[in-house]
């Protein structure tokens, strides 16, 4: 199959421990944008609201907040939770509240380049690992749309459509 720029075909499991490895070594500023990109991928979010999520977390310690979901116009809202090892780990994921004095999109900007940088993937890339894991797993299409916040039913079928005829031509 063709990747296209968002779905890199990035395995969630491996994708998740190299960046939880390269971030129990690294330093601010890398640790902070691992520790979004973890957020990430553990939700299926966009990045705009795992930049969110990461801040409440930074500013409540609560495991689980809930953010606005990105590019809805309705307000509707999303629960993230937090990884588990950005609480059960010896790093100073306090430091990270240096964060907190830049705007969103600085952020935003900042993760984006350190996920190209450092891993050569585009952040949305982990929003389709996400999804694509949870679909391996034989969860219901329409749970997969409630939990990433997709108003439309479509984005998720025409995708999980799409890889299932790829994988139909390779299995014959």
């Amino acid at each position: 199959m063709r990747k296209t720029g968002w779905d890199k075909g990035l395995d969630y499991e491996s994708t998740y421990n190299k960046i939880l490895k390269h971030m129990l070594k690294a330093k601010y500023p890398a640790l902070c944008y691992d520790a979004i990109l973890l957020t990430q991928l553990r939700n299926g979010s966009r990045v705009s609201e795992a930049v969110r999520g990461f801040k409440e977390f930074l500013l409540t310690k609560s495991i689980e907040v809930s953010v606005r979901v990105s590019k809805r116009k309705d307000n509707a809202q999303r629960l993230m939770v937090i990884p588990r090892e950005l609480i059960n780990t010896n790093i100073n994921i306090d430091i990270c509240k240096e964060l907190l004095i830049f705007n969103d999109i600085t952020i935003i900007n900042r993760v984006k380049n350190h996920a190209k940088r450092v891993y050569d993937f585009n952040t949305h890339s982990l929003r389709y690992a996400f999804i694509t894991h949870l679909l391996k797993q034989g969860i219901n299409p329409a749970v997969v749309s409630k939990i990433t916040g997709h108003k439309n039913l479509g984005y998720i079928l025409t995708y999980t459509q799409e890889k299932a005829g790829v994988e139909v031509l390779r299995n014959l």
